[in-house]
């Protein structure tokens, strides 16, 4: 039993392992299933009991960081900096999450739930199946459960919000969604700049597919596609509906005059 504890909580660098494999590829799709049947069956539920459960969440965002440092730290003696500090897209949503649920004022609660309603979809998804670290740690270790439920706990907060309809888009939101990403990029790009990091992927993407891109590209171009993409992406697949609404209704008005 304490060989197999030891072994679930030890540091595995060394690369034996490979993400996709059988386990989590089921994984990825009992949790996803898991989500969505469980937010179908909360549908209806009380927007003060959702705000409780959006609560728990946020805690648990918010200890996933500190127990994994604490884990490196007691593993390996020292923390690494190139991958451990939080500012990855994922990392925005424990934050973003604490500042919704807290927020007093209702525009930063609604650029809260407005980022976590959408782009965070699109990190959960990309952290939950193209996770790097499923590639030097098994599916059954501390990093891989940490990394797995985190990236799922991202995903269940997206639907939760938007089948119990806490998350009502407004047309504002086709823009304030991107606040917290550009709050994200300032210390993000400078801590690449002095220490040739890569978070939110400023410095080209290291080890992804965009990397190809990025490689030919001046890096100022580079960021600016990327996040040029980020926010056409995310307006195409969550609000077209919104935007389609605003100018029906600004053309009813005009009509009705």
């Amino acid at each position: 039993m304490n060989t197999l504890l030891a072994k679930f909580f030890e540091y595995q660098p060394q690369g034996e392992y490979s993400m996709l494999n059988l386990a989590h590829i089921l994984i990825i799709v009992l949790g996803i299933l898991t989500i969505l049947i469980g937010c179908f069956f909360l549908r209806k539920l009380e927007h003060k009991k959702v705000k409780i459960i959006l609560l728990v969440c946020a805690i648990l965002g918010l200890l996933i960081d500190p127990i994994y440092w604490i884990w490196e730290l007691c593993t390996t003696g020292t923390l690494h900096f190139e991958q451990t500090l939080p500012l990855y897209f994922c990392s925005l949503f424990y934050m973003t999450l604490a500042v919704g649920v807290f927020a007093k004022r209702e525009k930063v609660k609604q650029a809260c739930f407005a980022y976590l309603a959408t782009f965070n979809i699109f990190a959960g998804l990309m952290g939950l199946i193209l996770n790097n670290n499923l590639n030097s740690y098994p599916v059954w270790s501390f990093v891989g459960v940490r990394t797995l439920f985190f990236h799922l706990l991202m995903l269940f907060v997206s639907a939760l919000i938007w089948f119990t309809k806490y998350y009502k888009p407004k047309i504002t939101d086709v823009f304030t969604f991107m606040i917290p990403l550009g709050i994200m990029f300032i210390p993000a790009l400078i801590v690449d700049k002095i220490w040739d990091f890569d978070y939110c992927y400023l410095n080209g993407g290291r080890g992804t597919p965009i990397e190809n891109v990025s490689a030919v590209l001046p890096n100022a171009v580079y960021i600016i596609l990327l996040y040029l993409l980020i926010f056409v992406a995310t307006n195409v697949v969550f609000y077209i509906p919104t935007i389609v609404k605003y100018f029906k209704e600004r053309r009813g008005g005009e009509f009705g005059k």
